[in-house]
């Protein structure tokens, strides 16, 4: 049985629900939008657990935490004891198992994709950004934070404003990339490839941004699966921008769990089914 934990507000929780009911997957949703949601108990006796008045047994979980609605308090609640429960029984299988509980460090991921021969982009890392006022060609320069998932920024757009450099956390300084967008996910050593259509430097801030899959270049498949495995994801998403146009694909960064659905719709569904037959594999 699988067990979905995740609020049905969450449209990718949601998805997985749906894949899981066209598959005939056998499943249970533990909704935590609901106001019980942290009604969750479980022994070291047996690999049970209660949620809410009912006992399962699941042989693979999928865990998300819920961003968009429910109790903050309880929703974390709930997310930290499925966590717990599911590291403390290894035969219950689960996305991401050997790195759930790591920091996803961009420093070290930029590190191991230089090392399996990825193109990465011309990089300082700063503590203090002041001296950004006085850097030759700012319009060619982006930074974005060097840790957490605040949205890239353009040097020339604040390298006047020494109060807002000052009161900024410590940095990646990186070359400003002009060209397209690509996000290749890997699910259990697949690719799936999609073209990001924006005019925006971080797509992420363009609500009109069209999703296209594509092929993922050749160049890119065996490094992208090399990476995934290194640091111990069985799903994540690498984002790269070309330098030109489609060519010249440079690695940006490698996202542990991310949203999908925006992608999912793009596939038919792919990555849905992709993260259900990984979760279902020894059933």
């Amino acid at each position: 049985m699988l067990l979905i934990v995740g609020g049905e507000s969450d449209p990718n929780t949601q998805r997985m629900v749906d894949q899981a009911h066209i598959r005939d997957c056998q499943y249970v949703l533990w909704d935590t939008d609901q106001e019980h949601a942290h009604r969750i108990a479980w022994d070291f006796d047996s690999p049970k657990i209660d949620l809410g008045d009912t006992t399962h047994r699941p042989s693979s979980v999928f865990l998300r935490y819920n961003v968009f609605d429910g109790d903050p308090t309880k929703n974390l609640a709930a997310f930290d004891v499925i966590q717990s429960y599911v590291l403390a029984w290894p035969e219950i299988r689960i996305l991401n198992r050997r790195s759930m509980t790591d920091a996803n460090n961009k420093s070290h991921n930029l590190r191991l994709a230089k090392d399996l021969g990825f193109e990465i982009p011309e990089t300082i890392v700063m503590g203090d950004l002041t001296p950004l006022m006085s850097i030759p060609d700012p319009q060619s320069h982006a930074i974005k934070p060097l840790g957490g998932g605040a949205h890239t920024k353009s040097v020339g757009d604040i390298f006047q404003d020494v109060n807002e450099l000052a009161g900024l956390p410590p940095q990646f300084v990186q070359e400003k990339l002009t060209g397209e967008n690509l996000r290749v996910f890997c699910i259990d050593g697949q690719t799936f490839g999609f073209h990001l259509q924006t005019t925006k430097l971080d797509y992420r801030e363009d609500d009109a941004v069209e999703v296209v899959q594509v092929e993922v270049p050749s160049e890119l498949i065996q490094p992208s699966i090399e990476l995934a495995t290194k640091i111990g994801f069985d799903y994540c998403a690498l984002d790269f921008r070309f330098r030109q146009g489609v060519t010249s694909p440079v690695f940006l960064e490698i996202n542990s769990f991310p949203m999908f659905v925006r992608f999912d719709d793009a596939g038919q569904n792919n990555l849905a089914d992709a993260m259900i037959l990984f979760l279902t594999k020894t059933q």
